[in-house]
């Protein structure tokens, strides 16, 4: 019995040489196939900040404004009682009678309330945008992030302030709280 060596081997014809170089090809594919599967997967796409500018079909550009601090917490605040059905009670003194219409404290405070609820132990993340701002009013747009992992979608909801009260006195409350609208596109069924 004969033990062929590397050495006593023959050299490869034309075919075993694509054959081979082709083989490694497929090594080097999978390999970076492997690498963009694991970053797409493992790697962290939320996006963070605040919400870009809104750019419309025209051209127009439109940057996000600033907003009275005052009113920022107020929506906060909102967002973490009334939103969270936590302590809702305490929300009472943050919103507009306009949104509370029809209640009492009482029954505000049992969290039957007209206010869309999302669940904010839940949230990574909550950003807005303002939609339009006067000087006593303000809309923005709110984006509720959730937790990676998390098995809910991203939501986004539509909060209306107005600025009450005169002199030292004034101070903002909510007044709209609804979820923002879009249409789910279908997927290409063919």
């Amino acid at each position: 019995m004969s033990v062929v060596t590397p050495l006593d081997q023959p050299e490869p014809n034309g075919r075993e040489k694509l054959n081979r170089w082709l083989f490694r090809g497929a090594l080097l594919v999978l390999a970076i196939g492997t690498v963009v599967f694991l970053y797409a997967v493992f790697h962290d796409s939320t996006p963070k900040g605040p919400l870009p500018a809104v750019t419309f079909p025209n051209g127009q550009t439109k940057t996000p404004a600033r907003v009275d601090p005052a009113a920022q917490k107020a929506a906060g605040e909102f967002i973490l009682t009334a939103v969270a059905r936590k302590n809702v009670a305490s929300s009472w003194s943050l919103v507009h009678p306009e949104l509370r219409a029809g209640y009492t404290k009482a029954q505000w405070a049992k969290g039957d309330i007209p206010v869309a609820p999302y669940p904010i132990g839940k949230i990574e993340e909550v950003r807005f945008r303002v939609a339009e701002r006067y000087p006593r009013e303000v809309v923005l747009e709110v984006a509720l992030i959730p937790n990676p992992g998390v098995k809910m979608d991203p939501q986004t909801f539509w909060l209306g302030l107005k600025k009450t009260g005169t002199g030292d006195g004034q101070h903002w409350l909510v007044n709209y709280w609804m979820p923002a609208w879009t249409a789910k596109i279908p997927k290409n069924s063919s």
